[in-house]
C-alpha cells in the first residue's frame, strides 16, 4: 500500500497554477486587477503570440518595495486581507495571494517595480518557481510584469491551450471586462507590435462602451438609469429588441467593482427579454451593480469569476424591475398585471401578488374584436379599395406562405402568422386582465384522449383553462370532455390547443426556480396566453384572400409592439429601395435615374 507523503513544494505550486492560470487571458486577468488595486491611472498590455510567448502588463500604480519582491511570489502572500473578518468584507479584486505564486510556477517570470517615493526600482527575475536575487533597476513608477514562455515546463498543459487568434480573443474579452469596471483608467493593448485596443479614460460610460465595442453599439444601446431598493443599486446599459446576439457572450455585469459571470444575473437578462426576443437570441447588456459587501461571497471559485449573493432571488428580481422599467420607457414594453384568478392558480401565492406580465403597451381601452380574420367573400374590388383607405400599399401572397406589402420606403414581406399570432396575444392578455375570454360551447363535448401528464396537469390548471375560455371535465381514465373553448378559437382546432395548454413543458422548473412563484405565475400566463394564440391564428401556408390580408394589415396598427411574435419570431422583414439599388448596381440614381436611364 502507498504511503502518504507530502507533495513537494514546486508540485504543489503547480497544482495550485492549475486552478487559477488556465491560458493567458488568465495571467492577463489577475495581473489587471493587481495593477488595479496597486492605484494604476494607466495600464499598457503588450501580447505576443496571443499571450503564449509573452503577457507584458506596465501600470503607473503604487509599486512594490525591493524588500517585498520575494514576498510577493509566494503563494497566500498578500496585502489585502489580514483576519477571518476581511473575507467577508472584501472591497479589492485580488485578495487569495495565489496569483502571482501560480504563474511564476508555470513560466518565465520577470518583475520590474518601483514604489511610490523611491528614487530606484528593482527587479526578481523567476523561472519555473526557481528564483533568482533581486537587483536594483531603473524604472518609471509603477510595476511591469512580464510573463514569457507559459507553460514551457508543462508540456502537457500547454497542449490544451488554443491558437494564438483564440488566445488573443480571450485576453480581449478580459480586457474589455476589467476596461468596464475602471473607466477611470486608461487601457491600451498591443498585439505582436499592433495596437489592438486604446480607451483613454473617461468618465462617460457610454463612450467607454464606444472605445470598447464601437460607436454604433454604444449610441443604440438603452440607459437603464440608476434605481436602488434594499438588495441592490443597479445602472447601465442593454440593446433595444431590433439589436441581440446568437449568444450571451456581450452580457457583462460588474459588482462592486468587479466584473462576474453570475448565472443569477444571465437569467434576470433573460426574464427581462421574454417575450421579444427570436428564440436562441439574446440581448446585450453592461450592468454596474452595487451591494454591502457582506451580502455577496466571492471566495466561492478559484478565480473570482462567480460570486454568491445572500439574497440571491431579491437581486433577480431588482434586475428584472430595471430592466422592464428602462424598456418600458423606450416604449418596448409595459406591465400588465395579472388577474387575480391567474396569479392564484398559476403562481399558488395570494391573491395580491405583484408579479406582471411581459406584454406590449396597452391596448386602446375599447373593446377588441378576438375573433380569427374572417374568410374573404371576394379578393377584389371592396378589400383593395379598403386596403388604400387605410394607408396600406399594393400586397399581394407569396407562395401561399408570406405576403408582401409596398411600402414608401421599398417593401416589406410578413408573416401572417406570427403577425396575427401577435394580435391574438395582445387581445388575449387585455381582456384576461378584466376577466376571462368568451367562450362558445360544443352542442355535444369534445372527447380528447390525453397523456397521464396531461390528466394530471388538469387539476392544477383547471381555474387558468377555465379563465382562458375552456371548460374541461375528465372523462374516464384517458380522456377529458371539451365542453367549452374560447370563442376566438376555431372548433377544429380547440382540441390541438388544449394538448398543448396541458403539455408538461410548459412549465419548466428551471425558470420556476429562477423567478420564484410571483415570476413563475407571470411566466405561466404568457406561456398559456401565447399557446392559444399560436393555436388561433391563421396557419403558416394557408392561402390568404385579399380581404383577409388588409384586414389582418389593418389590425396590424393596433399593435404598438408588433416586430415579434409572442415567441419572439420577427413578423417582417423590410427591404428598402436604397438595398435594391444597391443590389442591382443603381445606387445614386435615385428615382429619376430609374426613368432615364434605359439600360
Amino acid at each position: 500500500m502507498a504511503r502518504i507523503r507530502e507533495l513537494p513544494q514546486d508540485l504543489v505550486d503547480k497544482i495550485a497554477a492549475g486552478e487559477v492560470i488556465e491560458r493567458p487571458a488568465s495571467v492577463v486577468k489577475e495581473l489587471l486587477e493587481n495593477a488595479l488595486d496597486a492605484g494604476a491611472r494607466r495600464i499598457e498590455v503588450a501580447i505576443e503570440e496571443g499571450g503564449l510567448r509573452l503577457v507584458r502588463i506596465t501600470d503607473d500604480g503604487d509599486g512594490i518595495e525591493p524588500d517585498e519582491l520575494p514576498l510577493a511570489i509566494k503563494s497566500h502572500a498578500t496585502s489585502k486581507i489580514s483576519t477571518q473578518d476581511d473575507l467577508f468584507a472584501i472591497r479589492s479584486l485580488g485578495f487569495r495571494g495565489e496569483a502571482l505564486a501560480s504563474i511564476a510556477a508555470v513560466s518565465n517570470l520577470t518583475i520590474r517595480s518601483r514604489a511610490r517615493g523611491r528614487e530606484a526600482g528593482a527587479e526578481l527575475k523567476v523561472a519555473g518557481g526557481r528564483r533568482e536575487p533581486v537587483t536594483p533597476a531603473g524604472v518609471p513608477q509603477g510595476t511591469s510584469i512580464e510573463v514569457a514562455d507559459l507553460f514551457w515546463n508543462i508540456p502537457a498543459r500547454r497542449a490544451f491551450v488554443g491558437a494564438a487568434r483564440a488566445e488573443l480573443r480571450a485576453v480581449m474579452v478580459e480586457v474589455r471586462r476589467q476596461a468596464l469596471a475602471a473607466s477611470a483608467v486608461a487601457f491600451r493593448v498591443t498585439s505582436d507590435g499592433s495596437v489592438a485596443l486604446d480607451a483613454p479614460a473617461t468618465d462617460e460610460p457610454r463612450e467607454r462602451l464606444a472605445q470598447l465595442f464601437g460607436r454604433d453599439l454604444a449610441q443604440d444601446m438603452v440607459a437603464v438609469p440608476i434605481t436602488r431598493d434594499d438588495a441592490v443599486a443597479i445602472r447601465g446599459y442593454v440593446t433595444p429588441v431590433d439589436r441581440s446576439r446568437g449568444d450571451s457572450q456581450q452580457q457583462y455585469f460588474v459588482l462592486n467593482g468587479r466584473c462576474v459571470r453570475d448565472p443569477t444575473l444571465l437569467a434576470a437578462v433573460r426574464q427581462s427579454y421574454a417575450n421579444l426576443l427570436p428564440p436562441r437570441r439574446h440581448a446585450s447588456a453592461v450592468l454596474w451593480l452595487d451591494l454591502p459587501p457582506a451580502d455577496v461571497d466571492v471566495n466561492v471559485h478559484p478565480q473570482k469569476a462567480e460570486v454568491r449573493f445572500r439574497q440571491d432571488r431579491e437581486v433577480f428580481h431588482a434586475v428584472v424591475r430595471a430592466l422592464r422599467g428602462a424598456l418600458h420607457r423606450g416604449g418596448l414594453v409595459a406591465e400588465l398585471p395579472l388577474p387575480r384568478r391567474l396569479e392564484v392558480a398559476a403562481g399558488g401565492g395570494p391573491s395580491g401578488s405583484s408579479a406582471v406580465a411581459l406584454a406590449p403597451p396597452p391596448l386602446d381601452p375599447a373593446p377588441l374584436s378576438a375573433r380569427p380574420l374572417q374568410p374573404a367573400q371576394t379578393a377584389s374590388g371592396p378589400a383593395a379599395q379598403a386596403a388604400e383607405a387605410s394607408g396600406i400599399g399594393q400586397f399581394f401572397q407569396l407562395h401561399r406562405r408570406y405576403v408582401v406589402e409596398e411600402t414608401p420606403a421599398g417593401l416589406r414581406i410578413l408573416d401572417p402568422h406570427a403577425l396575427h399570432e401577435r394580435i391574438l396575444y395582445e387581445e388575449i392578455l387585455a381582456r384576461l386582465s378584466a376577466g376571462r375570454l368568451e367562450s362558445q360551447r360544443f352542442l355535444f363535448p369534445l372527447v380528447v384522449r390525453v397523456s397521464p401528464l396531461q390528466l394530471g396537469a388538469l387539476e392544477g390548471r383547471a381555474t387558468t383553462l377555465e379563465s382562458l375560455g375552456f371548460e374541461v371535465t375528465p372523462f374516464g381514465a384517458d380522456s377529458l370532455a371539451v365542453h367549452a373553448a374560447p370563442r376566438l378559437l376555431a372548433a377544429d382546432r380547440a382540441q390541438e390547443a388544449l394538448l398543448a395548454l396541458l403539455e408538461d413543458d410548459a412549465c419548466d422548473p428551471v425558470q420556476a426556480d429562477e423567478v420564484g412563484a410571483g415570476g413563475e405565475a407571470a411566466r405561466l400566463l404568457h406561456e398559456l396566453a401565447a399557446t392559444l394564440a399560436c393555436r388561433s391564428a391563421v396557419r403558416f401556408g394557408e392561402p390568404l384572400g385579399d380581404a383577409q390580408v388588409a384586414e389582418l394589415l389593418r389590425r396590424r396598427a393596433e399593435v404598438k409592439n408588433g416586430h415579434c411574435c409572442p415567441h419572439g419570431r420577427p413578423t417582417a422583414l423590410a427591404l428598402s429601395l436604397d438595398e435594391l439599388d444597391r443590389r442591382f448596381g443603381r445606387q445614386g440614381a435615385g428615382s429619376q435615374g430609374h426613368q432615364a436611364s434605359p439600360r
